[in-house]
């Protein structure tokens, strides 16, 4: 299978990048392994993906993976890092100041038929999701302004739906463990301003989160495990 490697700054190859008032927008990527698909589109101004600088890139290693991220906006930022095989990631920002880090696999573990989908309207959002394993499935939608989202899932066939509709909420998801074999599962809805929900899946036992809250200032924190 053909190999390739290549970096690119600024505009390159399926990178499309426009600016009004000729504000820069950055791509910084570092590609290596077989029949990956990348393709970046940004719109507006100062919006960036990786950094510059050596080994600052944002990064995909591995056969088969396919992400698309789409930025439309002012001063959005994404680093992302993508390890394995068969990924598929899809990245649709739209606001301004928004900061997102996504990881998936390391150096030790792989990122093999992870499906990750986040979509993000609004401004001022902070999201950093760290996925490590096999076939999981994480989906996160946030409307709003000034939300911080954390996840961290390191068990294998796990599934995470969240969303988030108002502002200045605080979510905090980690799946780890061995489970059963069928993996963690949450399911959560969160409409409203200033909550904190905090939500921890763990142990060798199958757990299972439908969470739906509504309303201002709530916090709510939810463990289950062996």
């Amino acid at each position: 299978m053909a190999k390739l490697h290549f970096k690119l700054t600024a505009i390159a190859a399926m990178i499309f990048a426009s600016s009004a008032v000729m504000a820069a927008n950055e791509v910084y990527i570092e590609q290596s392994g077989n029949t990956n698909t990348v393709t970046i589109t940004q719109v507006g101004d100062s919006n960036s993906v990786g950094a510059s600088g050596l080994n600052n890139q944002s990064t995909i290693t591995g056969d088969n993976n396919s992400l698309t991220v789409t930025q439309t906006g002012t001063g959005n930022t994404l680093d992302y890092t993508v390890i394995g095989d068969g990924n598929t990631m899809t990245k649709t920002i739209t606001g301004d100041l928004n900061q997102v880090t996504f990881t998936c696999g390391d150096g030790s573990t792989s990122c093999t038929t992870v499906t990750s989908t986040m979509t993000i309207t609004g401004d001022s959002n902070i999201v950093t999701s760290t996925i490590k394993g096999n076939a999981i499935s994480n989906t996160l939608s946030i409307t709003g302004d000034s939300n911080t989202f954390t996840q961290t899932i390191t068990t294998s066939n796990s599934t995470s739906n969240v969303t988030i509709l108002g502002d200045s909420n605080v979510f905090t998801s980690s799946m780890t463990g061995a489970s059963a074999g069928a993996g963690h599962s949450l399911l959560a809805t969160v409409t409203g301003t200033s909550n904190t929900h905090s939500i921890t899946q763990s142990g060798t036992v199958d757990t299972t989160v439908v969470l739906t809250t509504t309303g201002n200032s709530n916090t709510v924190t939810v463990s289950t495990g062996n």
